[in-house]
């Protein structure tokens, strides 16, 4: 609790000053948009401390922030040796104004992870692995390539390849490709980009694909967004989503931009950091829901995934960062509640490992 509040003390002295700044030049009542950038190492709960007090700062300082302003105003957070610098952009067609306020770098705690991310590795192969589906009480797996279905089964606790089913597709898989299984009531289906497939599980899988993208829920358990590929494309499209994206997690999509927002584009506090890839899974350790997310900037040789909470409209980190053997290639939502798909391709072998990732709760 303490040092929530010595976070909240900064934030708000460092606002009200950042705020009489950019407002004394302008007239009261002027609408404004608010775009806050970090490139400081501020914790997610610190970023949204600074942009929640600057909203307020702002509005007591008689602006106002609003979706279709008169101003945009562009906030930009960066640090030095001498700490923390604000630069604060107000752009009204052609006419600029910039506002500086140099801050102390804040003192810090650190905070104890609140989860764990426990990974359990399942098979690895050369060809690219798109999406997993176990079925049949966890006893047979399904594995999505670009091109077939595979069928493992599990024997004294290893899986032991059971047969294969071509996908039929009218145009070759793009590069870097994406697909997503799902569980239906009859078997499965498969989607990739520009082709849809069912199946059934029987003593071999049995595939009716078709041309066309049909929509699909992200999440398995929650059938409330529905989304779907974009032909010859490995993009997401969704109704009442402005924009297209490369995945949803739970309210928040990862757009083509890299920025990280809700719905209605409005930018996510504690999500700078984040790459595209993008998984929501349910808390088992409270009542928050959980985003894991692969980091941004990442090289081909190495990549790292982090677990979040999501509260009061910004994000937070609640495990600590697990380093992966190479880059992320693929992170789903799981069939089963609180784990999610992870595959990556191992740098020195360039193998696609997959892997069942599970969030528990930190000791």
């Amino acid at each position: 609790m303490a040092a929530i509040a010595q976070t909240q003390s900064w934030a708000t002295e460092a606002a009200a000053q950042l705020a009489a700044r950019i407002s004394s030049p302008l007239q009261r009542r002027t609408t404004v948009s608010l775009d806050l950038q970090s490139l400081a190492t501020l914790a997610p709960a610190e970023s949204s401390s600074f942009r929640s007090a600057l909203q307020e700062e702002l509005r007591k300082a008689g602006l106002e922030v609003a979706a279709q302003p008169e101003l945009r105003l562009k906030v930009t957070v960066s640090e030095n040796q001498r700490g923390l610098l604000f630069v604060a952009e107000s752009l009204a067609g052609e006419n600029k104004q910039v506002a500086f306020l140099p801050w102390p770098t804040p003192a810090r705690t650190e905070a104890k992870p609140r989860t764990r991310i426990d990974a359990q590795p399942m098979f690895q192969q050369l060809e690219p692995v798109l999406d997993i589906l176990l079925t049949d009480g966890s006893q047979t797996m399904l594995a999505l390539s670009p091109t077939k279905i595979s069928t493992y089964r599990l024997s004294n606790g290893k899986w032991g390849f059971a047969g294969v089913a071509s996908i039929a597709t009218s145009r070759p898989p793009g590069r870097d490709p994406r697909g997503r299984l799902e569980m239906n009531q009859n078997g499965f289906h498969a989607y990739l980009p520009g082709t849809s497939c069912t199946g059934a599980i029987q003593a071999d899988v049995k595939l009716n694909c078709m041309p066309g993208d049909e929509p699909w829920p992200v999440n398995p358990r929650d059938p409330g967004l529905s989304v779907r590929w974009v032909s010859d494309r490995n993009l997401l499209e969704s109704d009442g989503v402005r924009n297209r994206f490369f995945t949803a997690a739970g309210p928040l999509f990862s757009f083509v931009d890299g920025r990280v927002q809700d719905r209605t584009g409005e930018n996510i506090p504690g999500t700078d950091a984040w790459g595209s890839d993008l998984a929501a899974i349910e808390n088992s350790c409270g009542a928050n829901q959980i985003v894991i997310a692969a980091k941004a900037g990442t090289s081909a040789d190495h990549d790292e995934i982090q677990a979040y909470e999501l509260a009061n409209g910004a994000a937070t980190a609640s495990s600590a960062p697990v380093s992966l053997s190479g880059s992320v290639s693929a992170l789903w939502p799981a069939e089963t509640s609180g784990q999610a798909t992870l595959v990556t391709r191992n740098s020195k072998t360039g193998n696609y490992e997959v892997s069942r990732l599970r969030v528990a709760c930190a000791e």
